[in-house]
């Protein structure tokens, strides 16, 4: 679906509530709450994309920054594309096998509107827990080659791609992943929510 008068057409998910409360009136009647991690967020991915058939998915929420890498804490960031990424494969101590699908894309026409609204392109990591070591933060970055760390955009952008609906993820940079990560999260994440959702108010029209 070509980027206009998306409002009506367009699912906004985001990992919990808190992510969605600075949405306007006129945007939050389209928008839920998915639940926190990869499991949970495909699962209601899936769900919302059979009962509410939109013509396109926003994923709204938070990610950390891998260490090294831009863009810094309080940007946001619009995924180019996703990709699962795994503590035991970055310590080479794991492997996922050829069969299982590690990539999901993003829709590039949604991503050039963010792009064009002031969001910066970035690869996205998906993974199951939060990296809370800085070595390993380092290790996921060189091996994903991912900028940041989210634990729901990859299971979005897979169910949406599955079913063939275009996606598109917009996430405010809290922290620098690792051990310092969760702390500055807790400072950041009201703050980098309210600039996430006036950027997409103004992106979406």
């Amino acid at each position: 679906m070509p980027p206009h008068a998306i409002q009506d057409h367009m699912l906004i998910l985001a990992a919990f509530p808190p992510e969605l409360e600075p949405f306007s009136e006129r945007y939050r009647k389209d928008a839920r709450a998915i639940g926190v991690g990869l499991v949970t967020a495909a699962h209601a991915t899936g769900a919302l994309l059979a009962s509410a058939k939109p013509a396109a998915v926003l994923l709204v929420g938070s990610c950390g920054v891998y260490p090294g890498r831009a863009p810094a804490a309080g940007a946001v960031v619009v995924a180019t594309r996703t990709v699962l990424a795994d503590a035991g494969v970055a310590q080479d101590q794991a492997a996922l096998p050829p069969p299982m699908a590690t990539h999901a894309p993003t829709d590039p026409a949604w991503v050039e509107r963010f792009v064009a609204g002031g969001c910066l392109p970035a690869i996205v990591a998906g993974t199951l827990g939060i990296a809370t070591d800085d070595r390993l933060a380092h290790a996921l970055a060189e091996r994903s080659g991912a900028d940041v760390e989210n634990l729901e955009a990859f299971a979005v952008a897979a169910a949406c791609a599955a079913v063939s609906v275009p996606c598109v993820a917009v996430l405010g940079v809290t922290n620098v992943v690792g051990s310092q990560g969760r702390i500055q999260w807790r400072d950041n994440h009201r703050t980098v929510a309210a600039r996430v959702v006036e950027i997409v108010e103004r992106v979406l029209g």
